[in-house]
Order: structure tokens, then sequence, then C-alpha cells
């Protein structure tokens, strides 16, 4: 879900970057994809209950209009903000071009969820720095708390939190 406390500005040269331009075509097909898929879409405004009501639309979007949206209009609002969330990735993350597709998928995916400052924090993206693959993958299953909630405990209800660090994991290895 991208709050708008953790949308990243626009990018650094002020020019609108497309994902497929930033990452390739096939990284960002596989991006969009997972995180449609993990997101679920809301054509129509909700309050978001893992994200303490926040009023979100589409694809987790919070920095929209609350108002109605096509699902052509969700799609490219997605696109959009991969796109930059991956400008953003890149620039925390030194070697950035030289990962892999699957490492690219796995850290743009992470960060769209958990936030640009909670990824640059993180050892995650400290062992991609490193160069540490193994250890970078390992640790995308470590991020499954949401509101101090544990998604790995059933009783939670919120057990796809873990699903998507799974995926992320599995993308990371190139699995």
């Amino acid at each position: 879900m991208a709050t708008q406390a953790q949308q990243p500005r626009s990018n650094r040269t002020g020019k609108k970057v497309t994902l497929a331009a930033s990452i390739g075509a096939a990284a960002a097909a596989a991006l969009v994809a997972l995180t449609a898929s993990q997101e679920g879409v809301a054509l129509k405004p909700y309050n978001d209950k893992l994200a303490n009501n926040i009023q979100t639309v589409c694809f987790g979007e919070t920095n929209v209009a609350m108002r109605a949206y096509s699902m052509s209009e969700c799609k490219s609002m997605l696109s959009d903000s991969l796109a930059g969330y991956a400008e953003e990735v890149r620039a925390v993350t030194p070697g950035f071009d030289t990962l892999s597709d699957g490492q690219k998928v796995a850290a743009i995916d992470l960060t769209y969820n958990i936030g640009l400052p909670n990824y640059r924090a993180s050892t995650l993206r400290k062992r991609y720095v490193a160069r540490d693959f193994p250890g970078a993958c390992d640790e995308f299953i470590k991020w499954r708390f949401v509101a101090g909630k544990d998604c790995a405990i059933a009783a939670n209800r919120c057990g796809g939190i873990v699903t998507r660090r799974q995926l992320e994991a599995k993308a990371c290895r190139g699995e």
C-alpha cells in the first residue's frame, strides 16, 4: 500500500519515467503482476483496516482523490506509483542496476508495501548493498508484521502478508 507519507517524490530529474524504462519491460511486467495480485483492487474507496483505516482505492493508493476509478485508471496509477518507487529504491540501493530482475521486483514490491523509510533503514537493503543476496532474500520473510501483529499467526487474519513475503523471497532467489 502506498501511503501519502510513503509515496516517493517525482524522480530527481523532474521527468516522468515509465516503469519499463526504469527497470526493463520484463521486470516491469513481473512487478505489476506481483503487486496487483497481492494488493487486490478496489475501484471505490474503502477504509484499509490493516493500515489504521486509511482511505484507500485501486491497488492500495492513498495519495489520490478518493473517488471511483476505472480499472484502466487504477492500472495506470499502479504503474506510475511503482515507477516512482523503482526510482527511489534505485537511489538508495547502490548497484541496483546490476541486480537480477527478480531482485529488483522483490525490493520494489516490498518498498511499495512497507514504505521507503522502512526499506532505507532495513537490513535487507544493507544486504543488497553488500551483495549478500542469500541473506537479503531471507530477510523478506521477516517483514511479516502489520500494526504490531505477527501475520504468520492465523488468528491475526493478515496471512496475505506472509504469502506476499514468500513470493518476494522467491523472486529475489530467481525462483
